[in-house]
């Protein structure tokens, strides 16, 4: 019986400091903030900073509003009502965003700061315009780092991107 909690606990022992080689607790800034965006020069692409339907208070340097769950096409007008060429992500593009922290949220909340009010009980999940199956788009779930695929109908968070200026086609 000894033996056994002995070598449960060095397991676990193991096992975390395996976890702490693979995460990070404090990630590096990859992200030039500007106000309410923020400029990933390596991918050439521009992020709203906050979840689509709130918006970015400077004095506060925060997001305000309620954010709500958009169905793709909700939420494909409501980026083309945005100013400025606004879109939803690839899958690709969002990947871009995930962080290996080691506990909360996959991405880094200081550029971010409001993508945990996407989780409407399932997690902090954000739709991609990344068709999986005719009427099924991917989207990421940055509570957990995992991407999957849910129903157009359904009610997801949203991130807008657009293409940064001067980026090559």
């Amino acid at each position: 019986m000894r033996l056994g909690v002995g070598l449960s606990c060095f397991g676990g022992l193991l096992l975390s400091s395996a976890v702490a080689a693979t995460c990070v607790e404090h990630p590096p800034l990859q992200l030039q903030i500007a106000s309410d965006s923020a400029l990933d020069s390596q991918a050439q692409l521009v992020w709203k900073r906050c979840l689509l339907g709130t918006t970015w208070n400077a004095r506060t340097k925060g997001c305000e509003g309620v954010a709500k769950g958009y169905s793709q096409k909700e939420a494909q007008r409501a980026a083309q009502a945005v100013l400025g060429e606004w879109r939803l992500p690839t899958e690709p593009e969002l990947e871009t965003l995930l962080v290996e922290s080691c506990a909360g949220l996959k991405l880094d909340r200081r550029v971010f700061p409001n993508v945990a009010a996407a989780d409407f009980g399932e997690g902090a999940k954000i739709w991609t315009s990344s068709e999986a199956l005719p009427g099924m788009f991917y989207f990421l779930n940055f509570s957990v780092g995992g991407l999957d695929m849910h129903s157009a109908g359904f009610g997801l968070g949203v991130l807008l991107v657009k293409d940064a200026k001067g980026k090559r086609q």
